[in-house]
């Protein structure tokens, strides 16, 4: 599946690798990749599949046919770059060839024949995805539809540029001007990432050596990204031509032995010689406001969804942005050589106001199978240029806008289409403190409705579009691709569109026949989370939820006119006729086909005057109401869903005609479960049972106590009263509730429990453990509620 076509924003082709024999890797598309739009906006950041096409044999054992081609070269993965600093393919190419050699370029859809996919040799990695051109399509990032993406304010004060990558590892050039003496600064800095990156670049190898010892005492999770001066790079591999330290390294290290930059309070880890780390901590507050409208179309014919997305609304911002870093430090020929910088946390503190909405607009076919994100800008907010000893560090913030849907936020099995707003207001203080592997902090946020739209829709299912917004609060250093970390405030908007019509939808009023029932409508939720996100060197991103609140009820919506959804009436469960002052229980429970689980709020009006009952319980398997007509005649019965637990108001009713008559009440006998002792059960009278003439209305719905009595052994350590507490000789279990009514035989009764247990069962009977009254068997039943059992000498069976 696509990803959609989402904020205008061009896309470009992207393959994966699909399989890997030996020395051979098979490339191609997926559901994600599309080849006629693009799949993938222009600014992520993935590698080049490179192609050295030199015409070589095809291997055995693997079948090519004209999708699935060989591609008579080797292929490999540049370093990752952004889609939209791809102009062309004759530009892509060029990166190829640079970075891997002569001979390389972009590989092309077509390369292996047909397209679609192909072999080549290479082993590449399965977790990443590739930029591929395709020369018959629009659906390059320099060609395809769209506009290239924002483009991110610039900090007037510094500048960065690439000048050589690696595996693992560039060569930065950077240029500004320091902020507190107003001195202008040119250095160049190898940032590595790992040690990958480390042992893969050109760094000399007394500066491996102490950033490999730093790697290896670094707790897993934690930035492992280094910015390293290229100056004093180049002065240590210097001094290890000539065997001592050239003076100039002398020199550079001494700046950064100065008595402010030496305060113990810096010095965070002592490393070799005694040459100790120093943590560097500066920060700065800022204001910020800014509408964040914008409106985008979203999807294609293959992505779910199709439509438009309006985001409306203010953010106003005033808090504290800080950064620490560290200066890293290490001891060559008794020299502390201070070699490069490493990001320690980022941390924003103050108070926000965001005033959020959305209208979703479109049609629905199916669930999205990943997350789709969109930004809206990304403002600067301010940065600091200052010395750490003899090393320039860049730090800044910046304001990240997103909008998008969860993986699955998007969820529905139908096809449809639905338009709906929502408007939240979020405001109050927050503080979180975020490092490369996580965040912490609090916050006391507080939310206002701002009042919603009315809903348009059409849908046979159900379609659960959640939309977010999120203004995040992001500090880097240099740049937000070489390491930062970030807290966002995400509020969403969550809708469920339910559609219906059928007959299979339940027996509403007990008739014997399954209304045809139709319903269409709208709940709408919203909920807050605080995020953290962060990432070094684009390799190592990950994300997480800080907070979420409880998901809170806006509004619902029923959306058929007239009567509205019949399909939430509820159900009156319970018999059609009743002898009057007996007590008769009716079930009040939701249709089988209501999407939701919440417990439902019910008034069961008993139509003789009495008052109404009040009662709440499970939507699907409802709650009980008791009641005893006084008098004969056809009440008519109503049962009112009123509401449900998550806010929703229901107003549905349900009536039906009850025959209240003077037919002689007959009774039936029960008992219920006296203990247990291990796999055993002991079972029989209680207070409320009467063998003579029954203790039960027929009409009630209870489960049949069945026995299989087959001989067995009593079990040893019991002891048993042969004449009312007896062993049975035999296993017991207990069958779904059934109206005593039904119970029209003992033969029925019998054949109930055989055909619910197997040969063997039947009901079990007042005298199974020898005199009657109790008796023991094997099985474990539940005591959950009292059960029938049959009398063979007394008239007191629901059937005598």
């Amino acid at each position: 599946m696509a990803e959609p076509a989402s904020a205008a924003i061009r896309h470009g082709l992207t393959w994966r690798v699909l399989e890997q024999q030996g020395a051979y890797v098979h490339v191609g598309r997926d559901d994600i990749t599309n080849a006629y739009q693009g799949d993938t906006t222009v600014d992520q950041m993935l590698p080049i599949l490179c192609l050295y096409k030199d015409g070589r044999a095809a291997p055995g054992g693997i079948s090519f046919d004209y999708s699935n081609g060989w591609v008579q070269g080797a292929l490999q993965l540049s370093a990752p770059i952004t889609g939209s600093a791809l102009t062309s393919q004759a530009q892509a190419d060029g990166i190829c060839a640079s970075q891997l050699g002569a001979g390389w370029r972009m590989a092309e859809f077509h390369d292996g024949g047909g397209g679609w996919s192909y072999w080549g040799t290479g082993q590449l990695p399965t977790d990443t995805r590739f930029w591929v051109a395709i020369n018959d399509q629009p659906a390059n990032p320099w060609n395809s539809a769209g506009d290239p993406p924002p483009v991110d304010p610039q900090d007037p004060n510094f500048n960065q540029q690439t000048v050589q990558t690696g595996a693992g590892w560039k060569l930065v050039q950077t240029a500004g001007t320091l902020d507190d003496t107003g001195a202008a600064f040119n250095e160049q800095f190898y940032q590595v990432d790992g040690a990958a990156g480390l042992n893969a670049s050109p760094l000399p190898q007394q500066l491996k050596d102490a950033i490999a010892a730093d790697i290896a005492a670094t707790p897993a999770g934690e930035a492992v990204s280094y910015s390293v001066s290229k100056t004093i790079a180049d002065e240590v591999a210097l001094s290890a031509m000539q065997g001592s330290p050239t003076q100039r390294l002398i020199d550079l290290s001494a700046q950064a032995d100065s008595a402010s930059m030496m305060a113990s309070g810096n010095v965070s880890r002592m490393g070799i010689l005694g040459c100790g780390d120093k943590d560097i901590t500066k920060n700065k507050a800022f204001n910020w406001g800014s509408p964040i409208n914008s409106n985008y179309n979203l999807g294609d014919a293959n992505s779910g969804f199709t439509g438009n997305v309006t985001l409306s609304g203010t953010a106003n911002v005033n808090a504290t942005g800080e950064i620490q870093i560290t200066l890293k430090r290490t001891g060559i020929w008794f020299v502390c050589v201070p070699y490069g910088v490493k990001f320690r946390y980022a941390r924003v503190n103050g108070t926000a106001k965001i005033d959020q909405g959305a209208t979703v607009s479109g049609s629905i076919t199916y669930a999205n199978p990943k997350a789709w994100e969109w930004q809206i800008a990304k403002p600067f907010l301010f940065s600091i240029n200052f010395m750490a000893g003899p090393i320039p560090v860049h730090i800044g913030f910046n304001l990240p806008i997103t909008a998008g849907f969860d993986k699955k936020g998007i969820t529905a099995t139908v096809t449809g289409s639905v338009t709906y707003s929502g408007r939240r207001m979020v405001s109050g203080y927050f503080d979180y403190n975020c490092t490369s592997s996580g965040c912490t902090g609090s916050q006391s946020l507080d939310t206002t409705d701002l009042g919603t739209q009315p809903v348009t829709a059409s849908v046979s299912g159900r379609f659960q579009p959640s939309l977010y917004a999120q203004v995040a609060f992001r500090g880097y250093l240099y740049s937000d691709s070489f390491a930062y970390a970030q807290v966002g405030i995400r509020p969403y908007i969550m809708g469920d569109l339910w559609g219906f019509y059928g007959n299979n939808c339940g027996d509403a009023d007990g008739d014997g026949t399954f209304e045809t029932v139709d319903a269409l409508t709208f709940d709408l939720d919203w909920q807050l989370k605080v995020t953290g996100q962060a990432d070094t060197f684009i390799t190592k991103e990950w994300r997480k939820d800080i907070y979420t609140s409880p998901r809170w009820h806006v509004q619902f919506w029923d959306l058929l006119g007239g009567a509205g959804s019949r399909a939430v009436t509820p159900m009156a469960v319970g018999p059609a006729t009743v002898p009057a002052g007996a007590a008769q229980t009716y079930t009040a429970k939701m249709r089988s086909c209501w999407p939701y689980a919440d417990n439902v709020n019910f008034s069961v009006d008993w139509g003789d005057g009495s008052a109404a009952s009040a009662v709440s319980g499970p939507a699907a398997t409802g709650v009980n109401a008791s009641h005893t007509w006084a008098a004969t005649g056809s009440p008519l019965l109503r049962v009112t869903a009123l509401s449900d637990a998550h806010g929703r108001n229901l107003g549905k009713a349900t009536q039906r005609t009850v025959t209240v008559n003077n037919a002689h009440v007959h009774l039936g006998l029960t008992w219920k479960l006296l203990g247990t002792n291990g796999s055993y059960s002991h079972v029989g009278i209680d207070s409320t049972s009467n063998p003579y003439q029954g203790d039960t209305n027929p009409a009630t719905a209870l489960p049949v106590l069945c026995l299989r009595q087959d001989g067995r052994a009593a079990p040893p350590g019991m002891t048993f009263d042969p004449y009312n507490n007896g062993w049975a000789k035999g296993e017991i279990r207990l069958t779904a509730p059934v109206q005593g009514l039904s119970l029209t035989s003992r033969a029925v009764a019998d054949n109930l429990c055989a055909s619910t247990f197997g040969s063997g069962f039947r009901m079990g009977e007042f005298h199974d453990g020898g005199g009657g009254w109790t008796w023991w068997a094997q099985g474990v039943i539940s005591g959950a509620s009292r059960f029938w059992v049959a009398i063979n000498d007394q008239p007191a069976n629901p059937w005598n």
